[in-house]
Formats: C-alpha cells, structure tokens, sequence
C-alpha cells in the first residue's frame, strides 16, 4: 500500500488531512495548448483552440507548508495515476506525522511553459479545475484557497486526443 500526498485537484478523492513542511503551493505547471499533445483545451463557444498554456497547481521546495490530503493507494493503483499526471513527476516527500508518500510536482519543462505563459500573459486557469479544487478543499475544512491567481480563469473544454 503506497499514500499520494494530495494537494490540487486529487483532493477531491478524499483522504486524511496532512500537512508537508518546506514546501510550497503554487500555479507552475501548464498543458501548452499550441502544442499537439494527448490533451488540448477548446472553447467551449465555438470550438476553437486558443493559443494558451492551461495552468495547474503543483508544489516546490520552499519556506513554509503545504496543507492537502493522503491518499491510500495499492501500487498497482499508481502506474495509472502517473498516466493521469503527464504535466508531472512522481517524487517521495517526507510528510508531517506520517512519513514517506509519494508527490506529483511538476517537470522541469512544464514549470518553463508556465512560467513563460504568465510572463507573456497567455497563461490561463481553466475554470472547472478551479471550481474542483475549491469544493475540494471545503470538503477538508482549513486547506487554505490557492491564492493569489496569477492569470485570468475562463471556462474550456478538455479533450483528450
């Protein structure tokens, strides 16, 4: 049995609240929509890709905390859970009163993306990953909301290729 320490999106999966010490949350990764990768992002008007990086959360090492959930997962249960991950690398972190997980943060080269996507004002936060995380974390009373946003949220559809 492995545990995923969560602390985007896969909170909503549920799990036991926990806390990782010299880290930091932020919106550093991307999903390059000029690129033609196995997932793009559509507006959802009228069906055209617009030439943006769709950022998402990830963790660096840094002062302070990061506050998120475990998740007890079976090793067979993480090959799949890399898949879903593209954007990331799966990392071993030392978790607050608990000890080793697992961690996805973000590779070198998405980082880059998103850090040139802010740079250049394309970058964008998709909103239905916004409005998941946030109902996940009211689902964990105290998880702190991911601000500030460092670009404008819109609505896209995701398509997988």
């Amino acid at each position: 049995m492995a545990a995923v320490f969560a602390y985007g999106s896969l909170v909503s999966g549920g799990g036991t609240r926990a806390r990782l010490t010299g880290w930091s949350r932020t919106w550093n990764v991307c999903t390059d929509n000029t690129a033609n990768g196995p997932v793009v992002y559509a507006d959802p008007a009228d069906g055209t890709r617009p030439p943006i990086q769709v950022l998402f959360l990830t963790i660096e090492p840094g002062a302070g905390a990061v506050e998120g959930v475990l998740l007890p997962l079976s090793d067979e249960e993480l090959p799949a859970l890399d898949a879903r991950e593209g954007n990331y690398t799966r990392v071993t972190v030392e978790v607050d009163d608990f000890g080793p997980a697992w961690a996805y943060v973000a590779k070198a080269e998405s980082a880059d993306r998103a850090r040139r996507g802010v740079r250049a004002g394309t970058a964008r936060i998709r909103r239905h990953y916004l409005d998941t995380v946030l109902a996940a974390y009211l689902n964990h009373e105290g998880i702190p909301a991911p601000w500030p946003l460092p670009a404008p949220v819109v609505d896209l559809d995701r398509i997988r290729r």
